[in-house]
């Protein structure tokens, strides 16, 4: 089931121009560091990445403001991660991008959140951060497959961090796929009666768009 997660109004889009992002990945099981990745390029491809003796991350790519074309700030899709021992482990992503460019002022900015594989009986929580302050947080996942939205504002600081974060608990062998995208809702503004339909149909034209996007870069 798709859950809406949302606030009000009227929504900007960012355009500044972008600084140089960096991108810092850290994974922690079982509330232990066990591996840190990190590039200074707005771009991050990870595949084949042992976590410890648990957990393996078979593909991860991250964009950041460099990389990616108005609105979009954060694309982490998409994370694809299993479990080939037994036992009941947590595994916690943080995708953090730092240095992105911000107006200095308030805007609204979505949440895009999804789980396309997720092993029965496992759990899976996905957040967005600015500038380290929780933005959106889907609650605990449990269906093979759903997705979430969330529209809100925050004083979008020059320059800014995007981060996102994965907190996986597991159940015995299997996996996990999902992803996390932060962009400026590049909604249009108020039209009279349009009401909660028109965010709707601008959210479902956003989540058409992040899907096509993953196609192709599959």
């Amino acid at each position: 089931m798709k859950k809406i997660l949302l606030s009000t109004a009227a929504l900007l889009a960012i355009t500044t121009a972008s600084n140089a992002d960096a991108i810092t990945v850290t994974a922690t099981v079982d509330g232990t560091l066990v591996a840190t990745e990190s590039s200074a390029d707005g771009t991050l491809n990870v595949n084949n990445q042992a976590f410890g003796p648990i957990f393996n991350l078979n593909s991860l790519s991250i964009n950041s403001e460099t990389f990616l074309a108005a609105p979009d700030l954060l694309s982490t899709n998409t994370l694809d991660v299993n479990q080939s021992a037994g036992g009941t482990h947590q595994l916690v992503i943080d995708i953090t991008a730092t240095g992105l460019a911000g107006p200095g002022t308030i805007e609204a900015l979505l949440s895009a959140f999804s789980v396309t594989g997720l092993t029965s009986g496992w759990s899976a929580r996905e957040q967005t951060f600015i500038n380290g302050v929780l933005l959106a947080d889907t609650g605990t996942f449990t269906q093979t497959s759903d997705s979430a939205f969330s529209v809100d504002f925050r004083n979008v600081t020059n320059p800014f961090s995007a981060e996102a974060k994965y907190t996986i608990n597991s159940a015995g062998i299997g996996r996990f796929n999902g992803g996390i995208d932060i962009a400026a809702a590049a909604v249009p503004g108020p039209v009279v009666g349009a009401g909660l339909p028109g965010l709707l149909a601008a959210i479902g034209f956003f989540g058409l768009r992040r899907r096509k996007k993953k196609a192709v870069a599959s």
